[in-house]
């Protein structure tokens, strides 16, 4: 049985809170999970970094590869030592030695890596559980039906996070301030910056704006002892700017595939269209590209503003890649124009599910951008689907 997520608020938040609060100082070694995407990473970084600073145990669970344009976490990860695990059997030896584990930023089992293990040698013995996430949908449910939520409407996973940490200061005051650790700040505004855009697609945004302006300040900081980060110039972080160029900065045979990508975006009324299946990208003049080498992320992330901003309003990609299982699909993504407001993106789950029937594996996101998964099939197939969504999609936003 599912338990769909409901954003939590008024009494409900405050209880949800002061329990994770009350296991936050009570338990002492804590196991965070998720796909690492920028909210993700830096949802369990800031946290973990804070728990590390009053001699708490914290453990990254990351079976993946960190992607390069994240290379600014991964350094703060190396250079403050925290334990990463990135083997799903080590899960087996920290069994008896973890008492609390905590899911980032991820709206349903099915995209937790190597869930079945998280299952079996944690939830099963009832470790207790915290889910931090703003996800909501169909395809969302609580991971674990008795656990502690934390689900909010919110621009970033890593609001909540930074709304956790303030609370946890303010009824601990001899603890020390989260934000005046650099590096916690920077972690947290890496996701803040990652899923707004630079604010441009905030879902809140006076949220944006107070949690931008607030930890904005933590960069001015010298660094309380940690290792100042530079970026490619040499040059700090000292504006929330500078982390979204940083995140969204190519190489000049990245931005050459971002040239020739462009070339490819099929305007339909309303709707761009961008083909980036394995077929398609063998064909680019440069060295081909598929997604997991490492740069696919870069180049589908610069590509994602461009093809809505092509059509009028929605974008609409697809592309081979695999589950958090491992498994090969075909994800289906769309975005929204920053300028266009009024369909929810998420009501298009119920066509795909129609067109592709038991190859639908699930999707969900929000009403701005939703990634939707299809189990394999020939090419042909899929590409068939295809109008009756754009279809769908212009009867909606006319």
């Amino acid at each position: 049985m599912t338990h769909p997520k409901i954003p939590i608020t008024g009494t409900g938040w405050d209880q949800n809170l002061n329990r994770a609060l009350a296991v936050l100082e009570e338990n002492h070694h804590f196991l965070f999970s998720a796909y690492p995407d920028a909210d993700a990473l830096g949802t369990m970084l800031a946290l973990a970094l804070y728990l590390n600073q009053i001699d708490k145990q914290a453990t990254l669970f990351l079976p993946h590869p960190v992607g390069r344009h994240l290379h600014v976490l991964k350094e703060i990860i190396r250079y403050n030592d925290i334990q990463v695990l990135t083997e799903a059997q080590a899960l087996r030896s920290l069994g008896g030695q973890v008492d609390t584990v905590v899911f980032c930023d991820t709206a349903h089992s099915r995209l937790i890596p190597c869930f079945s293990w998280f299952r079996d040698a944690f939830l099963d013995r009832k470790v207790q559980v915290i889910e931090i996430d703003h996800h909501f949908g169909n395809d969302s449910a609580a991971i674990a039906p008795d656990g502690i939520h934390l689900f909010r409407h919110a621009n970033s996973s890593t609001e909540i996070a930074a709304q956790l940490l303030q609370a946890w200061h303010r009824n601990s005051p001899n603890l020390p301030a989260p934000f005046e650790f650099r590096n916690i700040a920077l972690s947290l505004l890496m996701g803040l910056q990652a899923d707004t855009f630079g604010g441009q697609a905030a879902q809140v945004p006076e949220d944006y704006d107070s949690w931008n302006r607030l930890l904005a300040t933590g960069l001015e900081l010298p660094g309380s002892g940690e290792k100042p980060l530079s970026v490619g110039n040499g040059h700090r972080f000292r504006r929330p700017e500078e982390i979204l160029e940083d995140l969204n900065r190519l190489s000049p045979d990245q931005r050459q595939c971002v040239e020739e990508l462009k070339g490819k975006i099929i305007r339909h009324r309303g709707v761009g269209e961008l083909n980036l299946l394995d077929s398609t990208l063998a064909h680019l003049s440069r060295e081909p590209i598929k997604n997991g080498n490492g740069e696919f992320f870069q180049i589908w992330n610069a590509m994602a503003n461009v093809v809505p901003k092509v059509g009028g309003k929605i974008g609409l990609f697809y592309f081979n890649g695999t589950n958090a299982e491992g498994e090969d699909c075909v994800f289906v993504k769309l975005r929204r124009a920053f300028d266009f407001h009024r369909f929810d993106l998420r009501e298009s789950e119920n066509l795909l599910k129609s067109s592709f029937g038991d190859h639908f594996q699930g999707g969900g996101g929000h009403a701005m951008a939703v990634s939707f998964r299809i189990h394999p099939m020939r090419e042909p197939d899929f590409r068939a689907r295809i109008p009756g969504l754009i279809t769908h999609l212009q009867e909606k936003i006319e």
